[in-house]
């Protein structure tokens, strides 16, 4: 008898925990309304740091409830690191649910190829509220460029264009990192050999493709154009490339006038024979790879036809015909 009454005891003491635990995950934030509660989830941290956190920062009530909660429902192991928004609305489970989905709050933030430092300063401000100053001069400063294990000057050229993974939290020293160790996974050891195979270092093979991308509109063009720069290299010639005028300008993409071909730079190919000081803007892998691996071809010319594409030649004779060919259909 005494046995049955302890397991009815300990039945009831069980039921009535179980009824406590399921009406808890229905209990509000001990927050003001129409809020929105900022909270991270740290690598390695264990359930009841997690909870015991939500209670300190008044998001939930009773911290011990809400890992019994996460017991109950079988996800005591289920929460994922990462950084939340928890809205005043949430109820405690509402709030178990988003951290055991690994609902965290992220701006998906698409930085486009051929982007130089003040332009994608621009974007992410306009995405995601950095400061556009601080962002160029970290990028510009040369102790700051070492740490992130980039061998340049600055960080032209080497904040790697793709869609990223935001959070609001994160410092423009967080998204240096974030953006060079992109373009440092994509610079494989297979691409460095390539490059000293071809006699230059990794930081010329960056400024040519992005060179390269700035020319080249359509995809199947890069390695031609590639193509037509080495050659020109190999060969002593000025690489001729308006890109690098506009950006010993200051003015990627300003339109160009004779005038301007003659302006004093050292980023002005028309002035001085090889490769620009560095980058002129962050290339693409597309156009990494067609600096490693340029066509075959004995062109030595192209002229833009206007469409996104181009002419191209073998001689200055031919490239002159081409040109006025091109300039017949603008006008």
């Amino acid at each position: 008898m005494r046995k049955l009454l302890t397991a009815a005891i300990v039945l009831a003491v069980l039921a009535g925990t179980a009824a406590l635990v399921v009406a808890y995950q229905f209990s509000n934030l001990s927050v003001e309304r129409d809020t929105v509660i900022p909270f991270t989830v740290e690598p390695g941290m264990t359930l009841s740091e997690v909870a015991g956190e939500l209670e300190d920062r008044g998001v939930v009530r009773h911290a011990i409830l809400f890992e019994l909660l996460a017991r109950y429902r079988g996800v005591g192991h289920g929460i994922n690191a990462g950084r939340y928004e928890i809205e005043s609305y949430m109820d405690a489970g509402q709030i178990l649910s988003m951290l055991t989905e690994g609902r965290i709050v992220v701006n998906r933030v698409n930085v486009p190829e051929g982007l130089t430092i003040p332009e994608t300063a621009r974007v992410l401000r306009a995405r995601i509220g950095i400061d556009s100053t601080t962002f160029v001069q970290r990028a510009a400063d040369p102790a700051n460029v070492r740490s992130l294990g980039i061998e340049a000057p600055t960080l032209e050229g080497y904040l790697y264009p793709a869609t990223y993974n935001m959070y609001p939290d994160m410092t423009v020293d967080d998204i240096l990192k974030q953006m060079t160790s992109r373009y440092l996974q994509t610079i494989t050891e297979a691409y460095r050999e390539r490059a000293d195979t071809l006699g230059y270092s990794v930081h010329e093979i960056v400024t040519l493709a992005s060179i390269i991308e700035q020319e080249a509109m359509v995809d199947d063009e890069r390695d031609i154009i590639s193509g037509v720069f080495h050659n020109r290299l190999q060969r002593g010639m000025r690489l001729e490339a308006d890109p690098t005028v506009q950006y010993g300008i200051g003015r990627p993409n300003m339109r160009l006038y004779e005038k301007h071909l003659s302006h004093p730079s050292p980023y002005n190919t028309y002035l001085h024979a090889g490769l620009p000081p560095g980058p002129i803007c962050s290339p693409g892998k597309a156009s990494i790879h067609a600096a490693l691996y340029p066509k075959d071809v004995d062109y030595l010319f192209f002229v833009g036809r206007g469409d996104g594409r181009h002419i191209f030649s073998v001689t200055n004779r031919e490239h002159n015909r081409a040109r006025a060919q091109v300039r017949r259909l603008r006008n």
